[in-house]
């Protein structure tokens, strides 16, 4: 060992100063505004001396515990006391706000027992409780609260945001505004607030879109890796008849009807209202008088994906069975697609795997490319899928292969015919 590095080994190594990286800027919270200014006018009854309740309710992602903060950063603003203090509040103290987030503590014993003992130090001053919950958790804890003597009880409920809200958030995000195709594809998180958030962020990493000077482009649209972790998430917090409904309804299409789910899962319509009322109540589904539907496009495409294809295939095969009733014993050996294709639609997905372009397809079939590309979209949303090649491979006109077992006819696209993806 030299002198030099004994000296170095002996001195107290020297205290370097890291500089502290700057936290990024808060953005602004969009799309809420009719809803902050409810809040707005609770706090302000509140400021004035008298009590209040706000309750906030909405779907998982909807943006509840960010909407909690705005309306206490506002409350500080008005001179309201936020955080805990020790001992009783004094007289120079401003109104008291609490805040609870989910509280199912409140099931753990009486509502108003743990009510009083927990605000017995206010007395009668100025209270305005803010508290929130996901729609559809049941009862909770809210039943207490909202029995207390109020003077003023408003309930807010966080619902998806609009399309220029949503675009605003994304701008927010990407420090440019999105370009009209990056648009139509953010659209599709239909305004939910965390599928948006995630659908940016997660387009950002695979490097899907490019954040130019004054635009944002989309490069390919596919969906991040880090959606379907979060929905493979969201689906472990439903019961397995919740998520074996959702997942067979996304299969049969964004819109399908009760008689097919009923028939496929072989279940009494009274056996599909509680996984049909906890679907709905989250925002994951919505029902006609005849039809169930999926709210959000992107969330749809989600749970389809989920499903293996051949599962999807036996599905939809099930369907049409059940909608065709018993059928002869002889099959023929090579299906033409899925059973519940018409005519056309068969014709149109044969010359797809032809590699023949919109206009080629028009001229053989005598019609217009508008009625083409009509078609085409239709066949997209049927199968569950957004590109041509990807058609092919859930109608079975593809080489039999381990992700597609099902046979079809082996016709190869002529060379280059599938050079722009997705589009039509």
């Amino acid at each position: 060992m030299t002198g030099t590095t004994a000296g170095q080994l002996a001195s107290p190594p020297a205290t370097r100063v890291t500089p502290l990286t700057p936290a990024p800027p808060r953005l602004p919270l969009r799309g809420r505004e009719e809803e902050m200014a409810r809040a707005r006018q609770a706090l302000e009854f509140g400021a004035d001396g008298g009590c209040a309740l706000v309750t906030v309710e909405g779907p998982p992602g909807s943006g509840r515990t960010r909407f909690l903060d705005e309306c206490a950063a506002l409350a500080r603003q008005l001179g309201y006391v936020t955080g805990p203090r020790s001992g009783h509040p004094g007289p120079a103290d401003g109104p008291r706000l609490i805040v609870l987030d989910d509280p199912h503590f409140l099931a753990e014993e009486p509502g108003e027992t743990l009510l009083a003992r927990r605000h017995a130090p206010y007395g009668d001053r100025a209270l305005v409780r803010l508290v929130a919950r996901r729609r559809g958790a049941g009862p909770g804890g809210t039943g207490p609260l909202a029995v207390c003597p109020t003077g003023h009880h408003a309930r807010i409920r966080l619902d998806a945001l609009r399309p220029p809200a949503a675009l605003q958030v994304a701008a927010d995000l990407l420090g440019v505004a999105p370009s009209a195709p990056l648009a139509r594809v953010l659209l599709g998180a239909g305004g939910h607030p965390k599928l948006l958030v995630e659908l940016v962020e997660g387009m950002r990493e695979e490097q899907s879109l490019r954040v130019g000077a004054h635009e944002a482009q989309l490069v390919e649209d596919r969906i991040p890796r880090r959606l379907r972790v979060l929905l493979q998430s969201m689906l472990l917090d439903f019961p397995d008849e919740c998520r074996q409904l959702l997942r067979v309804a996304a299969v049969l299409g964004r819109e399908s009807t009760v008689d097919d789910l009923l028939s496929i899962l072989q279940v009494p319509p009274s056996a599909l209202l509680l996984a049909l009322d906890r679907l709905i109540s989250t925002g994951m589904l919505a029902v006609g008088s005849t039809q169930v539907r999926f709210r959000n496009e992107l969330l749809w495409r989600l749970v389809v994906d989920s499903v293996p294809v051949p599962l999807r295939q036996a599905l939809r095969r099930q369907a049409a069975d059940c909608r065709q009733g018993p059928r002869p014993a002889a099959r023929p050996a090579v299906p033409a697609g899925p059973p519940d294709l018409n005519d056309q639609e068969s014709r149109i997905v044969q010359l797809v795997a032809e590699g023949l372009t919109n206009k080629q397809m028009a001229r053989r079939l005598g019609i217009s490319p508008h009625t083409v590309n009509y078609h085409l979209k239709k066949l997209f949303q049927k199968t569950g899928v957004n590109s041509r090649i990807a058609l092919l491979r859930e109608t079975g006109w593809n080489d039999p292969s381990e992700e597609s077992p099902e046979p079809g006819p082996r016709v190869r696209p002529r060379p280059g015919a599938f050079e722009c993806g997705g589009q039509l």
